[in-house]
């Protein structure tokens, strides 16, 4: 066995798997098809079900049959690695394929296999684990320096927090912010999409993070603005408008927020929903639109607001609270109970009290407005009640 296959096996966290035959088969018998049919528009694209259960079962009985076995000797490098670690990230989201899926994958990524070799680096970068110089780190600055999106952000992440190497990495986010652009991007058969399915951050917005905690603020806004205007990224759109937002720029607040919450950004849609109920608050009492000429009288909200009726602006902060609470915001969830007991549909709020309730960010004031919820003396004025509502833009008032 040659010192690099000894090296790579002794350090892997996968090394070995115990399989039996039968216990393979039992996997192979109930892969979870919904896993694979949630998977087919984002992760495996132009592959059947059918193809792809039947290839993850193929993958699974590997485990038995090549148990001690280095990946280079079990996958081909000129074969479609690529699906064979997708099908692996897969089975991993599953607790009880989670195992053997950790194998495959350290095996694909022992065969150098792009995609694997970050999935596994990035697995044990997360969990804070020491990173020795291995054979895959290797392989991960070797696909940086070959300009994969993922690659470069994840080895300048190491760069920066582990090696203190901070101009090396801006350097290689601020290419791999470049090299981004869709029409300077020339895809190949080993590029990631831009929307990582890994989790690992963009390039643009560690090179925003690492300026800002440099104090500069201009190098920060210029790479958060290329991650919006030049790559058209949702999360950055959502940086840029607490930007603006801060420097009075609510219209352009508005119309930023707006392209994050679209995305279907919880967090986005309950920051714009707060926008609107603020909005409401400071113009309580109108009945029609607010319209001002913009003199210097008009403060940044007056803009804004005399776009809408007052009871425009609390429907548009409901239907962006209603978005938010779908997808388990516990937040807005809270919010919207209020609200609907200060029109008389506390019961119907109840379901809102119980996914704030749900969520840790929510979960101790819900808990606390519970048991009085459905009484009769009990006022809530949400305005005031900051563990419920806060007012994003006070200083504009």
């Amino acid at each position: 066995m040659s010192d690099r296959r000894r090296e790579s096996r002794y350090q892997s966290a996968f090394g070995s798997i115990r399989l039996s035959l039968d216990e393979a088969e039992a996997l192979v018998a109930n892969i979870p098809r919904p896993l694979f049919e949630s998977a087919l528009s984002s992760i495996l694209l132009g592959s059947s079900i059918d193809a792809a259960v039947s290839l993850a079962g193929t993958l699974i009985r590997l485990a038995v049959t090549c148990n001690t076995m280095h990946g280079s000797d079990i996958f081909d490098q000129s074969r479609d690695g690529g699906m064979l670690s997708r099908l692996a990230f897969i089975l991993s989201r599953h607790p009880d394929y989670r195992a053997v899926a950790n194998w495959l994958l350290y095996r694909l990524a022992e065969s150098k296999e792009p995609f694997a070799v970050i999935y596994i680096i990035n697995q044990q970068f997360t969990s804070g684990a020491p990173l020795k110089r291995t054979i895959l780190i290797a392989y991960l600055e070797e696909f940086a320096h070959r300009h994969l999106l993922d690659a470069m952000v994840l080895y300048g992440r190491i760069l920066h927090e582990r090696y203190r190497r901070t101009e090396e990495a801006l350097t290689l986010w601020k290419k791999a912010m470049e090299i981004s652009i869709p029409h300077q991007t020339n895809a190949g058969e080993t590029d990631e999409d831009p929307y990582s399915v890994l989790g690992i951050p963009q390039a643009w917005e560690m090179y925003a993070a690492v300026k800002s905690s440099q104090g500069d603020s201009e190098g920060s806004r210029a790479a958060v603005e290329a991650g919006a205007f030049l790559l058209d990224h949702p999360v950055a759109f959502q940086y840029l408008a607490k930007i603006v937002g801060n420097e009075g720029q609510l219209d352009k607040y508005e119309e930023y927020m707006t392209k994050a919450a679209m995305d279907c950004n919880a967090e986005a849609c309950h920051d714009l929903g707060s926008f609107y109920l603020e909005l409401h608050y400071s113009g309580k009492g109108r009945d029609k639109s607010f319209t001002s000429s913009r003199g210097q009288d008009a403060s940044p909200k007056d803009l804004v607001s005399g776009q809408y009726t007052n009871s425009e602006l609390r429907q548009k902060a409901i239907d962006w609270f209603e978005i938010a609470s779908t997808g388990g915001w516990g937040p807005s969830a809270l919010i919207m109970a209020c609200l609907l007991r200060e029109e008389g549909n506390a019961h119907k709020g109840l379901r809102y009290l119980k996914i704030a309730e749900d969520d840790e960010k929510s979960a101790s004031k819900a808990k606390d407005i519970r048991h009085i919820y459905l009484g009769k003396s009990f006022e809530l004025n949400i305005e005031r009640e900051r563990e419920i509502f806060m007012k994003q833009f006070a200083q504009f008032d």
